[in-house]
């Protein structure tokens, strides 16, 4: 097994030497879920996803040495975020130095990511076919889900709330979730800037759409439901075609209920009862809700106000702790100043969300909502082609507007 991620890196250096670096990122792009599938195979120290992470700074350092070519503000944004980020785990040499060495690597990736696709995407046809990358990299993760669900068979034992959360080979519902999500980001964008006349294409992306909610579903996910929902209501407020994005979402949610019945209410249901039995006063303790973070953000919360010293308290202590909350897991591994600087990361994120042209800021929005939602439960920072592909577009939707006017 361990043969096909070796052979998924053989392909993005070769790719690399023939065709050249936007070629290599499209394996990155379309084999990236395969990966992510082998996070708990080694070879020496590192996992298969670490070892990618070493190969992406070697195999892409001329961007950046091509950093210059980008706005001035767009670098500020990426250094801000890489400050944030990076600010406190100088500590760590002292504690452990190899997670400094992984703190390191880790963030300079997402640095890259900053200024990766901007600099790659440069025309139509790039950005088609990053797109259709975006939407192969959703076919395993998609597969994996609807063979699980159709035989039951459970590759990693995760539950909640009495709920089986279908991951598939990964670690968490966290890939399953972000692959199905980026699937359907990239399914609406391609839409909206091409004209499809292809109707083999039409189908693949009506069956992926449909997969992709599937998927998404059958891990049971809160922030997921919620990403869904808030996805809804920005294409509803800002999207020119409402009756087209409205009609692909029914076509998308009708799909489940026509697979799973009257299961998807009571599910849907059971997923929230922590939060609805809280509302009604039948669950008492607000910590339980939210899948129990909140007994996790109490425990580091009084941590970081009794036990830590002043000195860390500022400077951050370089340990990286499974917070989940990517606000609380930045103050205590880069101290108030890592903090400050990811506020100010946020609040220029949502300045460049309004320079962004209004006819593509929709997908802006989406983008930036779908990380807030995540840094709430979860830690984006924590995971290098998250930003990638998130600033990435991110930043080419704002750099680059002329490349997703619609075609006549």
């Amino acid at each position: 097994m361990i043969l096909i991620p070796i052979l998924i890196f053989l392909a993005m250096i070769v790719a690399k030497s023939q065709k050249g670096l936007f070629a290599s990122f499209l394996v990155v792009v379309a084999t990236k879920s395969i990966i992510d599938a082998f996070w708990d195979y080694k070879f020496g120290p590192l996992s298969m996803m670490a070892i990618q992470g070493v190969l992406i700074p070697i195999l892409y350092y001329k961007v950046i040495l091509d950093r210059k070519k980008v706005p001035q503000d767009w670098m500020r944004t990426a250094n801000i975020y890489f400050i944030a980020l990076s600010f406190g785990i100088i500590w760590a040499i002292l504690i452990k130095p190899i997670n400094f060495v992984d703190f390191l690597i880790l963030n300079i990736n997402i640095y890259i990511g900053f200024i990766l696709i901007p600099l790659l995407v440069y025309d139509k046809k790039r950005l088609k076919q990053l797109l259709l990358a975006v939407m192969i990299c959703g076919i395993f993760p998609i597969m994996v889900s609807i063979f699980q669900l159709q035989t039951g068979i459970v590759f990693q034992e995760r539950e909640t709330v009495g709920l089986t959360r279908f991951v598939g080979f990964y670690h968490d519902a966290f890939p399953v979730r972000f692959y199905g999500l980026m699937t359907l980001f990239a399914i609406i964008l391609y839409q909206t800037t091409f004209k499809i006349k292809n109707i083999f294409l039409n189908v693949f992306m009506l069956f992926m759409g449909i997969g992709a909610i599937v998927s998404i579903y059958a891990v049971y996910s809160k922030a997921a439901v919620g990403i869904l929902v808030a996805w809804i209501l920005v294409m509803l407020l800002f999207s020119k075609s409402k009756v087209k994005q409205s009609f692909s979402i029914f076509i998308g949610l009708l799909g489940i209920f026509i697979v799973f019945g009257d299961a998807v209410s009571a599910n849907i249901e059971q997923l929230f009862s922590k939060e609805v039995g809280y509302q009604t006063g039948e669950v008492q303790d607000a910590k339980y809700t939210l899948a129990g973070r909140g007994y996790i953000w109490e425990k580091y919360w009084d941590f970081w106000t009794g036990e830590q010293t002043f000195f860390f308290q500022w400077f951050g202590d370089g340990v990286d702790r499974p917070a989940h909350n990517e606000f609380l897991r930045v103050l205590m591994l880069n101290g108030i100043i890592g903090f400050m600087f990811l506020i100010i990361f946020l609040f220029k994120s949502i300045i460049n969300v309004f320079k962004v042209h209004k006819t593509i800021r929709m997908f802006a929005i989406m983008l930036l909502v779908m990380y807030f939602a995540d840094s709430l439960g979860l830690a984006p920072g924590s995971y290098y082609y998250y930003n990638i592909l998130v600033w990435g577009i991110f930043g080419t939707l704002l750099l680059r507007p002329d490349i997703f006017i619609k075609e006549k």
